[in-house]
């Protein structure tokens, strides 16, 4: 007998079995039984008088201490989970998310509230509903744009009391059975981060992208998830045998059979082939015919610089320096940024760190600036746009890299180990702006006496808008490198965004015409013998491993969990078959066609390595 196979979006590589742990957030927990028992201190429609004030009081301390009690769990298990680096940047996020929360719990304002709603005769739940949305309003009223996110903070704390209040756990997901399958409508990243890592075993979820902030957390925690399932849960009773295959994007609900034992298998695989990844930490990335490909890590911030290191990085191919300004009130200053920057290349230890000047607007904002509201922010004042227009803003960034370059020892043909590169480039215009003030700041920290005038520290551009691709020959004239910022590429070549679910769809990486454009991006790099690196999702995608060698790229930048696999991959595709996959790949009508190809290429390449035997990958 065959379960039903459920199919969304590949979220995060990996297959895992479990009994699902179905999650609905509680609106409101205890409802119904404030409206059967009325308001304190009245007779209501249940058997017996209903509670006094006092009671009600006392049943609300209660339910406090239960949610402090669970807070306190969860606060320690981020602790350590960010101290032991496993997360990055995210999970030092999530420690100061959760430790706000629990400041909120404790807050003697919440509780003298709750106190004076009840005794002017409202019941607890009413009480803490009231309360919790007073300053979930305050919070959602403030200009600062971080400020106003908290309101959902606060709002998760009143859930937590209701539960509690309800007799249930407070924060459900903190028990989370030993091997559970979390299936959900939706999950927060900081959610996902305070589960235990030990018992979530999987994720599906009803939301989500392959770009989605819960995804790119699910492939740094190593969990299998699948994302974009709609509406599944009334399909998936609590407690059923699933199954997550991360990679075909598919959930399975009750598979039986063979294919339940085709699932066991390769979950078996999974587990050998993570000795396997392991065992090719300290190996170099060379194709068996001798290329030497580059895999570095994208990072936000100096938490993440320790857990790229572990996982085996090359340097840093994408530092998303954005952090230090989105969501504030007032800008950062040269100092405070010197002192970031300093961390990250020390952290590195020589090795390169390209540091991508703010890429903010869009989906960034930036209350410092008061940047205006627009109709089509994707395609509007953004990145290098206000870089160019806000001199000032982009001057101080510039020379506090510059100045904390200058404190790392060059390579012995003087160059730095950072380099500069620019988002969001269109034209020629824009590089050699940004071009003329480098030069200017440059020349003025030489002359203070805070750069060594020898010292080269290259400037690349990002490449991610089609036109920039199209043109790529002369930009490379400009530029110093080109990293391919894949996701914004794809979106903009098939004028798909990438997180409205409706057309995630048409959001595909291999179409032929964002191959064609990666393409002429490679090629002029190699004519103008400069680098060619990517930073997108692609990057970290093994399935586009050997058409990426075969477009003239040489330097792959991923989330420091996908490096393992793209390791594998460059070392067993050789660079003249990749080229051919890469030549076949142009000439394909459709993404599905690649795909095809790609997929055939990779089960060839493991029918010739050492005792694969042409094993097929396990799934049904």
């Amino acid at each position: 007998m065959a379960g039903r196979r459920l199919h969304g979006v590949a979220g995060a590589p990996g297959v895992a079995l479990g009994p699902a742990f179905v999650f609905a957030p509680v609106a409101g927990g205890g409802a119904d039984a404030e409206e059967a028992a009325g308001p304190a201190g009245t007779a209501g429609g249940g058997e017996g008088a209903a509670p006094s004030p006092e009671q009600e009081v006392a049943r609300w301390l209660d339910a406090r201490r239960r949610v402090e009690e669970a807070y306190a769990r969860l606060v320690e298990r981020a602790r350590q989970l960010s101290a032991g680096g496993a997360a990055g940047s995210a999970a030092e996020e999530g420690v100061a998310i959760l430790e706000a929360q629990q400041m909120m719990v404790d807050d003697s304002g919440l509780e003298q509230a709750v106190r004076e709603a009840v005794a002017a005769g409202s019941r607890a739940e009413a009480a803490t509903r009231a309360a919790i949305e007073r300053y979930a309003a305050l919070f959602a009223g403030l200009e600062d744009a971080y400020l106003r996110q908290r309101a959902d903070d606060v709002r998760e704390v009143g859930e937590a009391l209701l539960r509690a209040l309800a007799g249930e756990p407070p924060i459900p997901l903190a028990d989370l059975p030993r091997g559970s399958i979390l299936c959900a409508r939706e999950l927060g990243a900081g959610a996902l981060l305070a589960l235990d890592r030990e018992a979530l075993a999987g994720l599906a979820l009803g939301s989500g992208g392959p770009t989605s902030h819960v995804a790119i957390l699910a492939r740094s925690m190593g969990v299998p998830a699948v994302l974009g399932l709609g509406a599944f849960l009334d399909q998936v009773p609590p407690g059923v045998q699933v199954a997550v295959d991360g990679e075909a994007g598919d959930l399975w609900v009750e598979p039986a059979g063979e294919e339940l034992e085709q699932l066991r298998r390769a979950e078996r695989r999974e587990r050998a082939e993570r000795r396997e990844l392991a065992a090719l930490t300290g190996q170099p990335a060379v194709t068996p015919d001798g290329l030497r490909v580059e895999l570095v890590a994208n990072i936000g911030g100096p938490g993440d610089v320790e857990p790229a290191l572990q996982a085996g990085a090359e340097g840093v191919g994408l530092f998303r320096t954005e952090f230090l300004v989105t969501g504030r009130e007032t800008l950062p200053g040269e100092e405070e940024q010197v002192e970031v920057y300093r961390r990250v290349l020390r952290g590195m230890g020589g090795r390169p760190v390209i540091f991508r000047t703010f890429d903010i607007g869009g989906d960034k904002p930036v209350p410092a600036l008061d940047l205006p509201r627009e109709a089509n922010p994707f395609l509007g004042y953004r990145a290098i746009r206000i870089g160019l227009e806000h001199p000032d803003l982009l001057r101080t960034q510039v020379r506090a890299i510059l100045r904390a370059a200058a404190e790392e020892a060059p390579a012995p043909d003087g160059v730095s180990p950072a380099r500069i590169m620019l988002p969001m480039v269109a034209t020629v215009e824009e590089v050699r702006g940004a071009r003329r003030l480098l030069d200017e700041v440059r020349a003025g920290l030489v002359e203070e006496g805070r750069f060594p005038r020898e010292l080269r520290v290259p400037l690349g551009i990002m490449v991610e808008i089609p036109a920039a691709a199209l043109i790529a020959r002369q930009l490379a004239r400009e530029v110093d490198f080109f990293s391919i910022g894949s996701n914004d590429l794809v979106q903009y070549t098939l004028a798909a965004d990438r997180t409205n679910e409706r057309v995630v769809g048409l959001y595909q990486p291999f179409h032929p015409a964002v191959l064609r454009l990666i393409g002429l991006v490679g090629e002029a790099a190699e004519e103008a013998g400069i680098l060619c690196g990517i930073c997108g999702e692609m990057g970290g995608d093994p399935r586009a491993t050997a058409l990426l060698l075969g477009l003239g790229v040489r330097e792959l930048s991923m989330a420091a969990a996908s490096l393992g696999r793209v390791k594998r991959e460059v070392r067993r595709t050789p660079l003249a078959r990749a080229r051919e996959l890469a030549g076949e790949a142009l000439a394909c009508s459709t993404a599905a066609e690649v795909e095809e190809r790609v997929e055939a290429f990779r089960r060839a390449l493991e029918s010739r390595e050492p005792g694969a035997g042409g094993a097929p990958t396990g799934r049904p």
